[in-house]
């Protein structure tokens, strides 16, 4: 499993982008129950995206 620094990019800004623009954290692009990178990047992902909207 290798994560390059712009798959890592791509998460967090994808992310940072859904949540500020309200949209569903089901949208989420990243497999987690795929392989091993997918599911990294899906973490990454919902990481970013509750920093940015935390549950209300």
């Amino acid at each position: 499993m290798t994560i390059t620094d712009l798959d890592r990019r791509t998460a967090i800004t994808t992310g940072r982008w859904a949540a500020l623009h309200d949209r569903s954290i089901t949208e989420c692009p990243y497999d987690p129950a795929g392989d091993a990178r997918d599911q990294a990047l899906a973490l990454l992902w919902v990481r970013t995206y509750r920093r940015y909207r935390p549950p209300v």
